[in-house]
């Protein structure tokens, strides 16, 4: 059974002030067989020398919900692709 946390994190510039509030996803995963550690639900993006890995932000607290019961919960793979055989013509 797997554990999710939902973390607000903000960013406060020099002077003070917030930017804005962002919500991420923790993950309870093993560590050294024993151990079990939080780290973030992460996605594959793009950048200018290739791929990289990169937490997944959410707007609101519902969102990140509603992608942890319909996404985390269900199994269903992300940053991957899906590959079906649509049609097989046998000559």
């Amino acid at each position: 059974m797997n554990q999710y946390v939902i973390t607000r994190e903000e960013y406060h510039n020099e002077f003070g002030r917030g930017k804005g509030a962002s919500f991420y996803i923790k993950e309870r995963k093993p560590f050294l067989f024993f151990f079990k550690k939080w780290s973030y639900v992460t996605h594959r993006a793009r950048g200018y020398k290739g791929y990289y890995r990169e937490r997944t932000k959410f707007q609101s607290v519902p969102d990140a919900r509603e992608f942890i019961k319909h996404v985390l919960c269900t199994g269903l793979e992300r940053d991957g692709m899906s590959n079906w055989v649509m049609e097989k013509i046998n000559c």
